[in-house]
C-alpha cells in the first residue's frame, strides 16, 4: 500500500508556499499540488535537508543542487520515507559547535577550491564524454512510455518535422545531430536531452496556433543541444556517476537524474538567442515564438492552468520582449505549409495517452 502525506511546497524561487498530497511511489514521490500542478521526484536524486524526529517534520530537495523545498509533518513521514530510500536514514541535522565546525570549516574550504576550479573541469568532462555514451543515455531518457506516452507515428506529420528539424540546423554548428521524437503525452511541454535528443509532447502542437511557434519551441531546444546544456546539467548534478554508469551500461539511474533537470537564467538566455539566430536563418518569423509564450503566460494567470513549459527563468515577459526586438528579420514564410501544419497536428492520431498522469519538471525550467 502507498503511503500519503500532506505536505507544503516551495518552488525555491518566490515566498509562496503550496498545500500538496505527497505519496510514496515504488522508485518516486509523487507531489500533486493543491493547484493541480503535478511532479515527480526521484528516490536516485531525493536530498534530506533537515529532519526533527520529535515534532515528525522532514524536510527534502529533488537533488543537491535544487531550491525547491518539500516540507512533511506527520506521524510516521520521516519513518515512511527512510523506509522508500535508507541511504536517507543516516542524515541528522549537526548540533553543537567544536567538532562539528572544523569539519564544517574543512568542507567549506574544499568545496571552495572545486567551486573556483569547477567551470573548467566541468567543460573537460564535456569534452571527453564520448558521443555513444550520451547518445545512449537520451535514448534512455526519452523511452518512458508511461511519463511521456507512445511514440507518435504519422508519417506526414513526422515527414513535416523532419524537414524543418533540417532547416534549423543546417548551419547551427551542432555537435551531434538532432533527433526529434513526438510523443503523445497532453502535457504542454518540450525539452532536450543527451545525445541530440528533442521531445516535443503532443499537448504543446495541439496548443500552437501556427507552425511558427513550434518551430520557435523546437529552434529553442536545438538550442540547448548546440550548447551541450542537458550534458552540462547532468553532470553538474550526477557527477562522476554519470561516466560509471555509462561505462558500466546501467544508465537507467542517470536518465532518472536528467528528468529532474533544469536551466538557470544563462543556459535560456543563451538557448533563446540560438534560436533567433537558427529562425532567421531559415526565414521564418522570430515573432512565433513570442506569441507562445505570451499566450502560454497569460493563460496561467487568467485560468491558473500548470503549463510545464512556462516554468522557466529569467520572466517570460523579459523573454518575449527580447525575441520580439529581433522580429521583422526580412523575407519570411511560414514554417510549415498549411497541408504540412495540418499533418503535424494529426501527428499523434491513435497513440495511447501516458499511463501515469505526473510528469518531472521540464528540462527548460530553471
Amino acid at each position: 500500500m502507498q503511503a500519503s502525506f500532506r505536505g507544503t511546497y516551495n518552488d525555491g524561487r518566490t515566498a509562496v508556499a503550496h498545500g500538496c498530497a505527497v505519496t510514496l511511489l515504488a522508485d518516486a514521490l509523487s507531489l500533486q499540488l493543491d493547484s493541480g500542478a503535478a511532479l515527480w521526484w526521484p528516490y536516485g536524486t531525493l536530498t534530506l535537508v533537515s529532519d526533527d524526529r520529535a515534532a515528525g517534520r522532514v524536510v527534502v530537495a529533488p537533488d543537491a543542487a535544487s531550491d525547491e523545498r518539500l516540507r512533511v509533518v506527520g506521524d510516521g513521514a520521516l519513518e515512511a520515507l527512510t523506509s522508500a530510500v535508507p541511504r536517507l536514514s543516516g542524515h541528522r541535522t549537526t548540533r553543537g559547535f567544536g567538532r562539528s565546525a572544523m569539519v564544517a570549516a574543512a568542507i567549506v574550504a574544499v568545496l571552495a577550491a572545486f567551486w573556483f576550479g569547477y567551470p573548467v573541469i566541468k567543460d573537460g568532462l564535456v569534452a571527453v564524454f564520448p558521443p555513444s555514451w550520451s547518445d545512449r543515455i537520451g535514448r534512455e531518457m526519452t523511452a518512458d512510455q508511461a511519463l511521456f506516452g507512445e511514440p507518435c507515428t504519422g508519417a506526414a506529420g513526422l515527414a513535416a518535422l523532419d524537414d524543418l528539424t533540417r532547416r534549423l540546423s543546417a548551419n547551427a554548428g551542432l555537435p551531434e545531430p538532432v533527433r526529434v521524437h513526438v510523443r503523445s503525452s497532453d502535457q504542454v511541454n518540450a525539452f532536450a536531452a543527451t545525445g541530440g535528443h528533442v521531445v516535443l509532447l503532443n499537448g504543446l502542437i495541439r496548443q500552437a496556433k501556427t507552425s511558427d511557434e513550434v518551430a520557435g519551441v523546437l529552434a529553442h531546444e536545438i538550442g540547448h543541444v548546440k550548447h551541450r546544456h542537458p550534458l552540462k546539467r547532468l553532470i553538474d548534478v550526477a557527477g562522476i556517476q554519470v561516466f560509471v554508469s555509462a561505462i558500466s551500461g546501467d544508465v537507467g539511474a542517470v536518465g532518472t537524474t536528467l528528468l529532474m533537470l533544469n536551466y538557470g537564467r544563462r543556459h535560456e538566455a543563451q538557448a533563446d538567442r540560438t534560436a533567433l539566430d537558427l529562425m532567421g536563418g531559415a526565414g521564418i518569423d522570430v515573432g512565433g515564438l513570442a506569441d507562445f509564450f505570451d499566450r502560454m503566460e497569460e493563460n496561467t494567470r487568467n485560468r491558473g492552468t500548470f503549463i510545464p513549459f512556462l516554468e522557466t527563468h529569467p520572466p517570460l515577459a523579459e523573454r518575449s520582449a527580447a525575441i520580439r526586438a529581433h522580429s521583422g528579420n526580412g523575407s519570411v514564410a511560414p514554417a510549415l505549409t498549411n497541408n504540412e501544419w495540418q499533418a503535424l497536428r494529426e501527428v499523434c492520431a491513435g497513440a495511447r495517452k501516458p499511463s501515469l498522469q505526473v510528469l518531472p519538471r521540464p528540462l527548460t525550467s530553471s
